[in-house]
């Protein structure tokens, strides 16, 4: 259960977390909309998923694939007022280390859910980009979303994904 060196191929050692010169974004979100499959997608490694609470407590980092990013998986979380040990980590993370930007991963079919996070995470850090995933679950449902109407009332970048499909 967890993060371990077969699970994301090297040491999830001080949290999974090694600092580098590299630019750190951070990825978080509420529980099961994707971060572990956008982060695997995004560095190639093999962080374990999974539907559970408590699954992923720790940090894990790895670098980006295309662009010199390090990339930092946080446990999932509703709030940065934190109720659980993964929320604290979460929110331990964006505001204390800092990372240079946040990606902020939001679920397509329960959109509205995710919101709250995402405000609450862009008023610790403006640098951000809001990636809604699931769009492929959120069309077979009917849901449609404009993402450059999200964009423009949330006053940062908005890309759509569907992280398991690549």
């Amino acid at each position: 259960m967890g993060l371990t060196n077969s699970s994301v191929g090297r040491s999830a050692s001080q949290g999974g977390f090694e600092a580098t010169d590299l630019p750190v974004i951070a990825l978080a979100g509420n529980p099961n909309v994707g971060k572990s499959t956008v982060f695997n997608a995004l560095t190639g490694l093999k962080q374990h998923t999974g539907n559970w609470a408590g699954k992923t407590i720790e940090l894990c980092s790895g670098k980006c694939k295309k662009e010199p990013w390090q990339l930092v998986d946080l446990p999932g979380c509703y709030s940065l007022s934190p109720r659980s040990r993964e929320e604290a980590v979460a929110r331990d993370f964006l505001k204390e280390r800092k990372p240079n930007a946040a990606a902020v991963v939001l679920d397509a079919t329960c959109l509205e859910r995710n919101l709250n996070l995402a405000i609450q995470i862009l008023e610790v850090n403006k640098k951000a980009v809001i990636c809604v995933n699931l769009l492929d679950e959120a069309t077979k449902k009917g849901i449609q979303i404009d993402l450059d109407e999200l964009s423009l009332y949330l006053g940062v970048p908005v890309v759509g994904t569907a992280a398991r499909s690549g």
